[in-house]
């Protein structure tokens, strides 16, 4: 099992994320993502977006849609 390596980054939007850089996956769109845990302890798929800027991967993916939770759904 691999350490976990963390480090805290600002994404372009201006939210601090704790992020797991072994958690490196390719999203159906293509494009390789990284999941970090936000201040309420969720989840969100993360991006590089420039040469050091990063961003929610929310912003850009076309499939974004089809990951988001109904209102009122439960976990």
């Amino acid at each position: 099992m691999s350490k976990r390596k963390l480090q805290q980054i600002k994404l372009n939007c201006g939210i601090l994320v704790l992020v797991d850089w072994n958690t490196r996956k390719k999203c159906r769109c293509g494009k390789e993502i990284f999941f970090a845990t936000t201040q309420n302890n969720k989840l969100i798929p993360i991006e590089l977006v420039g040469l050091a800027e990063w961003d929610t991967h929310f912003a850009t993916c076309p499939f974004a849609k089809d990951f988001r939770k109904k209102r009122g759904a439960k976990k």
